[in-house]
């Protein structure tokens, strides 16, 4: 799926600006309608398993951010 996600979201910009933005579900599914009616191609029969990929790899708890709050809470010296 990698592939088809490259193709169809690198005609108009790079790959970094999808590994950057870590959105939800839903909001990698209004990306992709918003890049459909830009002109992006993306068939009906991979639109799910595309909307699987992004939201797995690319997600909410996939940033940097994520990492960083990561942290355990409380004291060793409790």
């Amino acid at each position: 799926m990698q592939a088809k996600v490259k193709a169809a979201c690198t005609q108009c910009h790079n790959t970094t600006r999808i590994t950057e933005q870590h959105l939800t579900r839903q909001q990698w599914s209004d990306q992709l309608e918003k890049m459909e009616g830009l002109g992006a191609v993306i068939a009906d029969a991979d639109r799910v398993a595309m909307l699987n990929y992004l939201t797995k790899n690319f997600g909410p708890g996939k940033g940097a951010a994520a990492k960083t709050t990561g942290k355990k809470s409380g004291s060793s010296t409790d």
